[in-house]
């Protein structure tokens, strides 16, 4: 992809990937479902327009009904099983990126700590930025 803002991949390379742009937003998600994921307090994903990411390779995905009702689906590695995308039926055309599987990720800064409400004490996020509760509607 020409020009290219970043590119990442799994952790045994079998799914890479590239965007074109820089994220629309970028965010720390505190919501349980993250922190099952992750195996940590919050997931820090970057939110990018779905036409601007480019794959290689074949990731697997699990879909489930998310606390808003809204239909997740997530993509991951079907080899070493590494958390990448993520996609929700409340915002179209947006794709989620874990900020971890970026080569480079120096350049993620959150705008907002979501789901705040669920935030273990021990995890330490930034206050400099919004937080929310829950899920702030759609901008």
């Amino acid at each position: 992809m020409a020009g290219a803002f970043a590119s990442g991949g799994c952790l045994c390379r079998a799914v890479t990937f590239t965007v074109a742009a820089p994220p629309t937003v970028m965010s720390q998600c505190c919501c349980t479902d993250c922190q099952h994921i992750s195996g940590a307090g919050h997931l820090s994903i970057a939110r990018f327009k779905r036409g601007d990411l480019e794959v290689s390779g074949q990731p697997k995905t699990h879909s489930m009904t998310a606390d808003s009702g809204n239909a997740i689906t997530r993509y991951f590695c079907p080899d070493c099983g590494s958390r990448l995308f993520s996609e929700t039926t409340g915002r179209p055309g947006i794709i989620g990126i874990v900020a971890g599987a970026f080569d480079d990720n120096s350049w993620f800064k959150p705008d907002m700590v979501i789901f705040k409400g669920s935030q273990p004490v021990w995890d330490i996020t930034s206050c400099d930025v919004p937080c929310y509760e829950t899920m702030p509607p759609p901008t």
